[in-house]
């Protein structure tokens, strides 16, 4: 069976900067799915289930799919059997799919379990929590501990008689102690359109960000250090409050110990104290606006010193301030 890598390879040789639902398929391919993977119509299914997330696609689901239909159709012939290319009839393409909205949270949860049910009887935990009106987070924990990690859109594909999910915007593995699988292929939605691609090895974050519709690789990271991301780290770390206990997260802890000594600065006297208070009081209210909102502890510990702050700042005030 072929694989995502010679099929990447067919639409390159196609040129695809000139057409654009080409260059969308080819960067999904190249830059989001794991290459060496088969390929398969599930794989194709998945994509559309994907792209069709964004409006642009809804209203070129004609295009998309003559493009797409064609590719697939000049790579068979060449790197598929005949009872291989039988089994391609059957995919729909977006010209025969509908996207709907689901306007209920209890909907979307619904759908998701339901989608779930085989991997729940085979011996997995699943768990939804509702990270908003319109997405919902899947916990599926295997009888090993590892955890998986899924979130959904509330949007459905109409699949016949049946409504069915569309590909999750993001997808993470975690091990038993809940840290990301090392060498293991990581996605998660960023802010403004992003999608991370990455996993992580001993020498760092290894991976690169798409944007928009087409999947345009929009940076790149080659061993950098998870906490320098910073779209990447904020993002993960505010999807990661859902189901890790804040207490037992290593950067949490050094963010409430770093503010807490802050505090305790501000009754030294000297400008190298002030710096620094105000160095924790900035990161502080980054992880309290990004990342843990409305946590009660750092939300005391970020007023408390924004208020020792402005007091060191203020001149004193009387007769000896102006002598």
């Amino acid at each position: 069976m072929a694989s995502v890598t010679q099929f990447a390879q067919h639409l390159l040789r196609l040129d695809p900067q000139r057409n654009s639902a080409r260059l969308a398929l080819f960067n999904y391919m190249k830059h989001v799915i794991e290459p060496s993977q088969p390929f398969t119509p599930e794989l194709i299914a998945a994509f559309y289930a994907r792209v069709l997330q964004f409006d642009q696609w809804q209203t070129d689901a004609l295009i998309l799919s003559e493009t797409v239909r064609g590719d697939i159709a000049s790579f068979l012939k060449h790197h598929a059997t005949q009872g291989e290319i039988e089994q391609w009839r059957e995919l729909r393409h977006p010209d025969t799919l509908q996207i709907v909205p689901l306007k209920l949270y209890q909907d979307l949860e619904t759908l998701v379990l339901s989608e779930h049910e085989t991997r729940q009887k085979s011996g997995d935990q699943i768990k939804c929590i509702k990270i908003s009106d319109n997405q919902c987070l899947v916990l599926i924990l295997s009888p090993g501990g590892t955890l998986e990690v899924k979130v959904y859109p509330a949007m459905a594909i109409i699949n016949g008689a049946r409504l069915k999910a569309v590909t999750p915007t993001s997808h993470l593995f975690y091990s038993s102690d809940l840290e990301l699988m090392p060498h293991v292929r990581q996605i998660l939605e960023g802010s403004l359109l992003t999608i991370h691609c990455f996993e992580l090895t001993p020498e760092g974050v290894q991976g690169l960000i798409t944007r928009g519709a087409s999947f345009q690789k929009f940076e790149t990271f080659i061993r950098a250090k998870l906490n320098e991301t910073q779209d990447l780290f904020f993002s993960l770390k505010k999807l990661e409050r859902h189901f890790i206990n804040p207490q037992t997260d290593p950067y949490y802890q050094e963010l409430i110990g770093r503010l807490e000594r802050a505090n305790r600065l501000l009754s030294h006297p000297g400008f190298e104290a002030l710096e620094e208070a105000e160095r924790a009081l900035n990161r502080g209210r980054s992880a309290l606006r990004n990342i843990f909102p409305n946590d009660r502890l750092l939300t005391l510990l970020v007023t408390h010193l924004e208020y020792g702050i402005q007091q060191r700042r203020e001149p004193p005030q009387g007769r000896d301030a102006t002598q």
